[in-house]
């Protein structure tokens, strides 16, 4: 085994009291849209949930001791929350400090259609939000796919989105480099790469301009969250892998995290409740 990473997603500090307030006709509203929203027997303050479920999240990683963990955003449900940020960077601290810590920027967190100012605030709490960086012999690539779901508000974000990623990617296969993979908020596709737009996923137009990047490149696999359920698809040997969430599942997945595991030119990957975590990763 070249590596492993630990691949989270949606911690999203504040969900379960957002969802525990709604009225059954905003639940209803909700699951036509998708959304599979569940009633609570209680109101619920707070995000003492978000904080158990992140933290033995973050703990579980510093037993294993993965190459490094990525976030794949949605780090809190209200990014104008001062108290649920703090939270989320206090549990992020709790990372042993020689596993790298990676995050993604989420519609959370940069906006459903980002602007400018959402883009700085982003950028000064969490760093870049398109980079790069190398890790076992493999390239990893972070996009900010809320640029890619809708850029209305800052076209030249997605122009300088789509230079930075053609040019990183072909550095890296320039320089030799057997595995690259990609980690996005949004999926490109949740089954298929010609289905409709919608909420979930990339819109076709701008989906179509980063898969043939990708595609021209011989990426290996995306990993992206934002579904708070698993799915896995595939366009010819590009994997499209959403990874249920740390934090409120909106599916049948229970609260989880991935392992992926690198094998030379082979990538193998399995999600585990957080409470069916393996003592240790074997190579």
């Amino acid at each position: 085994m070249s590596l492993f990473f630990i691949q989270m997603a949606d911690p999203q500090l504040g969900m379960f009291a957002f969802f525990s307030g709604l009225t059954d006709d905003e639940i209803e509203e909700r699951r036509r849209r998708g959304i599979n929203a569940r009633k609570a027997p209680a109101k619920i303050t707070g995000f003492a949930d978000e904080t158990r479920l992140f933290t033995q999240a973050i703990e579980a990683a510093n037993r294993l001791k993965p190459a490094f963990v990525v976030v794949c955003g949605d780090m809190t449900n209200d990014p104008d929350d001062e108290a649920q940020l703090a939270e989320v960077m206090r549990i992020g601290h709790l990372l042993d400090r020689n596993i790298p810590l990676h995050w993604v920027a989420g519609n959370h967190d940069a906006g459903d259609a980002p602007t400018a100012e959402t883009l700085v605030r982003y950028r000064e709490r969490f760093g870049d939000d398109n980079y790069s960086f190398d890790n076992g012999g493999s390239h990893f690539v972070v996009i900010n796919s809320c640029v890619c779901f809708d850029p209305g508000q800052v076209p030249h974000e997605w122009d300088a989105l789509v230079e930075f990623l053609s040019n990183d990617l072909q550095a890296a296969r320039d320089s030799g480099c057997e595995d690259i993979v990609i980690f996005m908020h949004h999926p490109l596709f949740m089954d298929d790469p010609e289905e409709a737009d919608g909420y979930f996923v990339i819109p076709g137009i701008r989906r179509k301009v980063i898969l043939d990047v990708l595609k021209a490149q011989g990426v290996s696999a995306v990993f992206a969250g934002h579904l708070h359920r698993n799915a896995i698809a595939s366009d010819g040997p590009l994997q499209m892998v959403s990874t249920g969430p740390v934090g409120y599942p909106l599916g049948d997945d229970p609260s989880g995290l991935r392992i992926v595991r690198i094998y030379g030119d082979t990538i193998e990957h399995d999600y585990y409740g957080l409470d069916d975590l393996p003592d240790s990763v074997e190579p």
